[in-house]
């Protein structure tokens, strides 16, 4: 009988990473919601790729150190809710592992069930027709065939048809799924790297598989710019990271149109840059053009006093009470974060979910005891919440799933309460807010049995679809109507990039016709996809 040693295993992870990559946009069109956040391929793709990078940095010919560079690596760079609980099936394989060497059938039996009780411990509400569900009948199958003598191939393939057969069933477990006529999408990217790893160990799986090379010497954080940084004086250092949908050559040649001092770093596709320029719009807006960029942070100072930069930010400050750190998705929102003191601000939201590791090194700088995240997306409070674990501050996340829930309950923050009084006060005061949204469809559907055409103007109450229709004005009327209560008073409008002022005045106005004894107010929110953000209160 075949063991996985270190170096199958290591190669096994790679195979797997690679098939998710190839199939990550399949995985994304499988999301049920027909708003434009479909991006669950995209948030396990990454999260893989974090570990990957992991691993590739260590040396071993240990199973327990890559199965723990796996963990690490995923949990770091864990996105959204499928990218979190992916990160939390590696840390139950992981506690199966830990001071394993070679991997046998009953490492295998160990690794699935550890990880269906880790992964099922980390959601509070657990959802079956999920990749949850997937990873459960795995788990069960694996138990259920278990035999000292089995032969390491056999097992893995069996305990794979019963994953495809968890996923094909997804539909009867979650109407919404059937109603779409789609497989969970989480439970499909589980499936994918699956068979990614099955591809490398035997050949049972794909008639079309590809051979994957693994240059086991390949440093994958080395793709370095040829080109040394000389001493120039700009205004600006900008520094993001960047998936490239490119060339990295390409890139170069563009990046270098704008800014003649630039470092680049990377692997797999991700790249960091680092660059000095006197226009930082000119080069985010390029990132945007070229791929998802994640994780700006924009300085300004002269480049020769880049040198005492970090003399300067080690400086000791005295230790304050509180600290706050918000997820935007809009330069109106940004400065209205910040106009509310705000410490950091993470750019992020539908289609961008940071990860876990953004969030922490977020908290790392600020110098505060306790500190409240306001993750602003449903997508996004999962990895929000791992941060707890990592971080040695007291770390608070009040849930908010939208930026104008965040802007109306840190209104109630009070500095002469505790930490937890203030959670309380907090999380409570988030019932009391209404959010419509308005944006659109990007593909054909039916949800709770409306039938949505592709580029269908959509209206939201709390996440939920409850209009359609071709005009953006009268859609937001109508969504706005339907979420009128009793005790409503004040109406906030933030209108977002690709909506005129005029445009929003004349809306502000037609509500104002409506609603005569309402407050109102307009803001810039400057925020993409979505036309409209509207708190009701």
């Amino acid at each position: 009988m075949k063991l996985i040693d270190a170096n199958d295993f290591k190669n096994a992870i790679f195979s797997a990473f690679e098939k998710l990559n190839e199939k990550k946009e399949e995985v994304n069109s499988l999301n049920v919601f027909p708003v434009p956040d479909g991006d669950t391929g995209t948030n396990m793709t990454m999260t893989v790729k974090s570990a990957v990078k992991s691993i590739s940095e260590i040396k071993t010919n240990s199973v327990s150190e890559i199965a723990k560079a796996l963990s690490q690596g995923s949990l770091m760079g864990a996105r959204g809710n499928s990218g979190v609980i992916l990160s939390q099936l590696f840390r139950g394989m992981y506690k199966a592992l830990k001071d394993k060497d070679k991997i046998g059938p009953n490492e295998i039996k160990d690794s699935f069930i550890k990880a269906k009780e880790t992964a099922y411990k980390a959601v509070m509400k657990p959802t079956e027709g999920t990749i949850l569900t997937v990873a459960s009948k795995m788990s069960d199958e694996a138990l259920n065939k278990y035999s000292e003598d089995i032969e390491v191939d056999k097992y893995l393939y069996y305990i794979y048809l019963e994953g495809y057969k968890a996923l094909k069933n997804t539909p009867n477990q979650l109407p919404v799924l059937k109603e779409a006529g789609v497989v969970d999408s989480g439970g499909q990217g589980l499936i994918y790297l699956f068979e990614g790893a099955l591809n490398f160990l035997n050949n049972n799986l794909s008639t079309d598989k590809k051979e994957i090379e693994i240059n086991q010497n390949n440093d994958f954080n080395n793709i370095l710019n040829d080109k040394k940084i000389s001493e120039v004086n700009s205004s600006y250092s900008v520094e993001f990271n960047l998936d490239l949908n490119l060339k990295i050559d390409e890139f170069k040649e563009k990046l270098s149109e704008i800014s003649t001092d630039s470092k680049i770093e990377g692997d797999l596709g991700t790249l960091k840059i680092k660059t000095f320029t006197e226009n930082p719009g000119k080069v985010i807006d390029l990132g945007l053009k070229l791929g998802n960029i994640s994780n700006i942070e924009i300085n300004s100072f002269n480049r020769k006093e880049d040198d005492n930069l970090d003399v300067n930010l080690n400086k000791k400050e005295e230790l304050k009470e509180y600290g706050f750190i918000a997820v935007s998705s809009g330069t109106g929102y940004d400065d209205v974060f910040r106009s509310l003191n705000f410490d950091e601000i993470i750019t992020g939201g539908q289609t961008m979910n940071p990860s876990t590791e953004d969030i922490f090194k977020s908290t790392e700088k600020i110098n505060a005891k306790n500190i409240f995240i306001f993750p602003n997306n449903k997508n996004i409070i999962l990895a929000a919440k791992q941060v707890k674990d990592l971080s040695e501050k007291n770390i608070f996340v009040i849930e908010t799933t939208s930026i104008p829930q965040a802007f109306s309950v840190i209104l109630s923050f009070d500095s002469t309460l505790s930490p937890e009084e203030n959670y309380n006060i907090m999380t409570d005061a988030l019932a009391n807010v209404k959010v419509c949204d308005i944006t659109f469809s990007v593909k054909d559907t039916s949800i709770s049995g409306r039938k949505i055409n592709k580029g269908d103007i959509l209206g939201l109450i709390d996440g939920k679809i409850i209009e359609n229709g071709n005009n953006i004005e009268g859609v937001t009327l109508k969504t706005v109507e339907k979420s009128i209560q009793e005790d409503t008073s004040l109406i906030t409008v933030f209108y977002g990039k690709d909506i005129k002022k005029e445009e929003a005045e004349n809306l502000i106005d037609s509500l104002k016709g409506k609603y005569k004894d309402f407050d109102f107010e307009l803001i810039f929110g400057g925020q993409p996809l979505y036309y409209y953000a509207i708190s009701i209160e």
